[in-house]
């Protein structure tokens, strides 16, 4: 399912509540995902990935509500 993200800038939910965004899914296997931002390339165990979501559009006006 997540090959579909590959070469896609995407953001990252950690199943610890943290997050990493503005990277594209560069590389994966069953285990690992390589995710390379403007300034790091991380390997992220898909063990402690909570949600991929895919970053289209940028929305200035917009505003972000939800529950944590």
């Amino acid at each position: 399912m997540l090959k579909e993200f590959l070469n896609q800038q995407v953001t990252i939910l950690f199943i610890d509540g943290g997050s990493i965004g503005n990277g594209k899914l560069i590389e994966m296997d069953e285990r690992f995902v390589k995710y390379q931002s403007p300034h790091n390339l991380n390997i992220i165990p898909i063990s402690s990935i909570k949600t991929v979501t895919l970053q289209t559009e940028e929305r200035p006006n917009s505003t972000i509500k939800g529950f944590v």
